[in-house]
């Protein structure tokens, strides 16, 4: 953890564009390159998975062995995060710092000359990443400076206070699996083997890239679930291919009526400006009869019922007795319940369905179309048969 509150915080973590190993998908986005896996995890463990290392310590007197760290972590491909530069007082820092170590599969805790940056409590950055570890059951390991007293003075700390609580935490991490190391290339030698034991005898999740999370027996079910569901889909279709090929009697049809409530308006040489409520009866027929052609194929619903004013109106003015007559800029306009009970009584007749064309953006009108039973219900009543006596 950074011992130096000057700087603004990164977080280095490589588990990007993977999932962890139970299905979880990963937070990041990216991927770490460049790396030399000459230490392949997949050569131990013999499958495609990335474990997250979180790396922590104190900062500016360890940046070779946190170098080296991080290099042998990448060798053996596996994807180290941890605080770089973090400001010690930010407490939103430290949010972040608990999500990282949460999405972490292992812990890795290194010790040199300084116990780092506190807390108002006193406790250092690095060993409160430490106790939350251990908190959460999170596999850690320690690595401790064999010779503290060989550490150069500037990587020391300056007050016997600090270096106190430096010695309880150094005793507090070897309670639990901790190595000794002597300089950076030695510590990266015993982050490999050590890793390695912590991973055989601790094992966790990690993380696998996106189109490689299911297992063999995994994607198996799946195709079989995929197989089922296609079958009931077709058998679906097939049914609804039935039910569409007739119309269903069970609903008013045909000759029976039903009265539509609407609105007559206009200028009227007697009356000026003028609105008036009325009914007209019709038969289900006629309404098909009616709308019936313009959704052979697909019509927007705004379209289809100016068609149906229009024949409101022509109604009513080749059959004026009981309206306003005289009337200049007339129209008629069917009310908003009468239509949506011609839209509810031709679906439930299966006589029409809902358009299925992909449309723009900007088109937002619902479109209806003929079904095949209502495209020979319609044929049936406005084809003209022939007059001509058929051969024998």
């Amino acid at each position: 953890m950074n011992d130096t509150p000057h700087g603004e915080a990164t977080v280095r973590s490589a588990a990007q564009m993977f999932r962890r190993g139970n299905g979880t998908p990963a937070r990041p986005t990216g991927r770490i390159a460049g790396a030399s896996p000459s230490y392949s995890m997949d050569s131990i463990w013999g499958m495609d998975k990335r474990y997250q290392v979180f790396v922590s310590s104190t900062f500016s007197d360890l940046v070779e062995e946190r170098r080296e760290v991080m290099q042998a972590l990448l060798e053996m491909d596996c994807m180290p995060a941890g605080m770089e530069l973090f400001p010690a007082s930010n407490d939103d820092q430290w949010t972040l710092i608990k999500g990282v170590i949460e999405q972490s599969d292992y812990y890795l805790v290194i010790l040199g000359g300084r116990y780092g940056s506190t807390t108002e409590e006193g406790i250092s950055y690095t060993e409160k990443e430490y106790d939350y570890a251990v908190e959460l059951g999170i596999p850690v390991m320690g690595f401790v400076i064999s010779d503290p007293d060989s550490v150069a003075v500037g990587k020391t700390d300056k007050s016997d206070a600090a270096a106190a609580k430096l010695g309880e935490f150094r005793a507090k991490v070897q309670t639990r699996m901790t190595k000794d190391w002597k300089n950076a290339e030695d510590l990266g030698s015993k982050v490999t083997r050590g890793l390695v034991h912590l991973i055989k005898n601790n094992p966790r999740p990690g993380w696998v890239r996106g189109d490689q999370a299911m297992t063999p027996e995994t994607r198996v079910k799946i195709a079989e679930l995929e197989a089922t569901i296609a079958k009931h889909e077709k058998q679906e279709a097939e049914q609804g291919s039935a039910n569409a090929a007739q119309i269903d009697e069970s609903f008013a049809h045909g000759q029976e009526t039903v009265e539509l409530s609407l609105v007559h308006k206009g200028y009227s040489t007697t009356h000026g400006n003028f609105e008036e409520l009325g009914d007209l009866a019709y038969t289900w027929d006629e309404i098909i009869e009616v709308l019936g052609p313009f959704m052979i194929e697909e019509a927007p619903e705004p379209s289809l019922r100016r068609t149906f004013n229009n024949h409101l109106l022509s109604d009513i003015q080749q059959d004026p007795e009981g309206w306003t007559s005289d009337v200049f800029h007339e129209s008629a306009e069917i009310s908003d319940k009468a239509w949506g009970s011609i839209i509810v009584q031709l679906r439930a007749l299966r006589l029409i369905t809902t358009g299925t064309k992909k449309r723009t953006v900007s088109d937002r009108a619902v479109y209806w179309k003929l079904t095949p039973a209502g495209d020979d219900y319609l044929v049936a009543l406005r084809a003209v048969p022939s007059t001509r006596s058929q051969p024998e």
